[in-house]
């Protein structure tokens, strides 16, 4: 009997927990800005993107950067990728509500079919090109694999370095609504009720979790300066991600698919994920990094412009 009494008492607590987690994220509206340091930016369904072109257009299909997070920046690329510049045009822009890109305090405006359709509207109306090379990084990866079995055919080649799943191996939305937070917290604590104080906790959050999962967590160096982060919309849009995992869809692309990982990385973007993924995509490669994390491109820069320029040529 009191062992019961125990259990009851310890799912209470359990719940009242789960519940304030769930009111103290919620609280927080995204950080209203217009684009910042915008030289030529682009306007996707009334939103300003932060938008960067390297290279020229020489008939080759353009690269399309797809940063992670969400809520980051591409930034976050560096110089990482620039050697692709050679070959044609490469692009650079952050999403809706991340990066240096435009915010609305509108919350129902940052999801990820959202963004699977931001990524169509720059392709055909602003990049203007059939066919992209399209590269992501982290979340960026579930962007990319969903804009992919969305438009195959405006896919020419598909690359993802750290990926994530599709769905962030998250499938039960009520659980992760009301639960979520609650985990969120114990790893990060909670967040400020102001918008702006709330993206600077999250950018420290990064600044000091970030370096575990580098290959060398004395290499903070690379991840310096990566641009502006914004909660709300990351977490707006990491819930977005909860449901089905599309595999049987996936399993049924033709595009060529390259999957980077780094072995230091963590088992949630590193060399588990990528091995599933590749399993699962028909036409794909796997490329491991001995020595990088999360970041090869920036930890092993020429043999990650080796295996990039091999799978391109193919």
């Amino acid at each position: 009997m009191i062992l019961l009494q125990v259990i009851i008492f310890l799912l209470a607590l359990l719940l009242i927990y789960a519940a304030v987690a769930y009111l103290i994220y919620q609280r927080v509206k995204p950080a209203l800005h217009a684009c910042r340091d915008c030289a030529t930016p682009v306007t996707i369904k009334d939103y300003q993107l932060y938008y960067r072109v390297l290279g020229v257009d020489n008939g080759n299909p353009p690269v399309v950067l797809v940063h992670g997070g969400p809520g980051h920046s591409s930034l976050s690329f560096k110089d990482g990728f620039d050697f692709l510049a050679v070959r044609g045009r490469l692009i650079f822009y952050d999403q809706r509500g991340s990066g240096n890109s435009q915010t609305s305090l509108n919350t129902s405006d940052y999801t990820i079919e959202q963004l699977v359709d931001e990524l169509e509207t720059l392709r055909s109306e602003v990049i203007q090109a059939e066919k992209i090379i399209v590269i992501a990084h982290s979340f960026g990866g579930a962007l990319a694999q969903r804009y992919t079995l969305k438009y195959p055919e405006h896919v020419a080649k598909l690359i993802l370095v750290g990926s994530i799943r599709i769905n962030n191996g998250m499938s039960n939305r009520f659980v992760w609504k009301w639960f979520g937070p609650a985990l969120y917290s114990t790893a990060m604590g909670f967040p400020p009720g102001d918008a702006q104080a709330a993206d600077q906790w999250f950018t420290q959050s990064g600044d000091r979790d970030n370096p575990k999962r580098l290959y060398d967590a004395q290499r903070t160096d690379l991840l310096q300066n990566s641009g502006p982060v914004s909660f709300a919309p990351w977490r707006e849009i990491s819930f977005s991600l909860v449901g089905p995992d599309f595999k049987e869809e996936l399993s049924r692309l033709q595009t060529p698919t390259l999957c980077v990982y780094g072995a230091a990385d963590s088992p949630y973007t590193g060399k588990p994920t990528a091995t599933e993924l590749a399993a699962l995509l028909s036409n794909s490669t796997l490329a491991g990094f001995d020595k990088s994390g999360h970041w090869p491109f920036l930890e092993e820069p020429q043999k990650f412009q080796q295996v990039l320029s091999d799978f391109l040529v193919k």
